[in-house]
């Protein structure tokens, strides 16, 4: 497998010099003449156009991530404030349904009257007992 991909380099090498040779877009090593003619694709202008596009393109990426970042910072901010908003609400009914007149009778009913040495005093202690005294 190594050798194919070896093999594919030496290849795809071989065939992409000849075309620029070919085509003029780089000359051959010294004492070998290129062609005198300009050729139709300089490599100093192909150059210049990808560093152009390069360019607008890195300036296209920063500003989408600034604009991510901001959408960003304000949608955790809003998440955070509206987390907090729900919380608040949550612990004000859990706090106003366990302070209740309702609720706190209701706990010093079960304390006073509820399971514990008091017990005997509920209606169903004695099933024996018909309540006539």
């Amino acid at each position: 497998m190594r050798a194919v991909s070896y093999l594919a380099c030496i290849i795809g090498g071989a065939v992409l010099g000849y075309l620029l040779l070919s085509l003029g877009v780089i000359d051959a090593v010294d004492g070998v003449p290129g062609t005198m003619e300009e050729p139709a694709i300089a490599l100093p202008t192909y150059l210049g156009f990808v560093s152009a596009m390069m360019t607008a393109v890195t300036a296209v990426l920063a500003a989408v991530a600034i604009g991510i970042g901001v959408v960003a910072f304000f949608t955790f901010g809003g998440i955070k404030s509206e987390a907090q908003k729900i919380a608040s609400e949550r612990v004000n009914e859990l706090v106003n349904e366990k302070l209740s007149d309702e609720a706190i009778k209701a706990r010093i009913d079960e304390i006073a009257f509820g399971q514990g040495s008091l017990g005997e005093l509920d209606e169903d202690f004695d099933p024996d007992d018909t309540g006539n005294r």
